[in-house]
């Protein structure tokens, strides 16, 4: 990771930095990368099984970022950001057709790619009188060729198919709040007090709020007739 950080004046800094991910496809599951004699062996015990592939290249992924924060008065700061993350070498199934002696069978290989691309916008308050206050706003776009390794098992059956679509964490909006209410001790306690004794010391809420939208789809239950005795059938 390379970070950058300039101070352009007393109260603005602008920030960068470029990120290079790499992770082991072992990661993504048991077995995935790993290839024995007996995966051969006992090829034909389960036709359906989807084979692990013991080439698989590591998946990278490769995040740039540039933004600019101000101080805004003694106790707050604004803080702009944009950022570019892309997504290469990722694992997806894939079928090989047309095989001698079994037709046809599902391994994995590094077929996916994707794109994440978005604005952040922060607001934060330091404690002021017991209270401290931060506030995010995050406009994203994800779109790629598969969110997972078994993503789109079923749809690859006529071989290798790369369409760009959402990818399953993408949020076209989503809103970060942190409400922090707190007494201290000491001189600086702000409290109430019975008999001389600092009855809320140390004493603290917190209240955090998480709104989301634009996802790409909504998960839905599919509805079964009921049985003669009234439960599902």
């Amino acid at each position: 990771r390379l970070a950058f950080s300039f101070p352009i004046s007393k109260f603005a800094n602008f920030l960068a930095h470029y990120d290079i991910l790499v992770q082991r496809p072992a990661a993504l599951g048991v077995n995935i990368d790993r290839a024995t004699a007996l995966d051969y062996f006992y090829w034909e015990d389960d036709a359906n099984a989807r084979r692990p592939n013991a080439n698989l290249k590591p998946q990278r992924t490769i995040d740039y970022e540039v933004g600019f924060q101000q101080q805004l008065n003694a106790t707050s700061a604004i803080k702009l950001g944009v950022y570019y993350r892309e997504m290469r070498d990722m694992v997806q199934g894939r079928n090989y057709l047309f095989v001698p002696g079994v037709s046809s069978y599902e391994t994995y290989g590094n077929l996916d790619f994707g794109t994440s691309k978005g604005f952040t916008m922060q607001y934060d308050l330091r404690r002021t009188r017991n209270v401290a206050f931060t506030a995010s706003y995050t406009l994203q776009f994800a779109d790629g060729t598969g969110s997972e390794a078994d993503g789109r098992r079923g749809i690859t059956n006529r071989g290798v198919i790369r369409t760009l679509f959402p990818l399953n964490y993408d949020e076209r909006h989503r809103v970060v709040a942190n409400l922090d209410y707190r007494f201290t001790t000491g001189k600086t306690y702000n409290g109430p007090t019975v008999n001389g004794k600092d009855i809320l010391a140390n004493f603290g809420v917190n209240l955090q709020t998480i709104a989301v939208s634009g996802r790409p789809y909504t998960s839905k239950q599919q509805s079964k007739p009921l049985a003669a005795d009234g439960t599902a059938g």
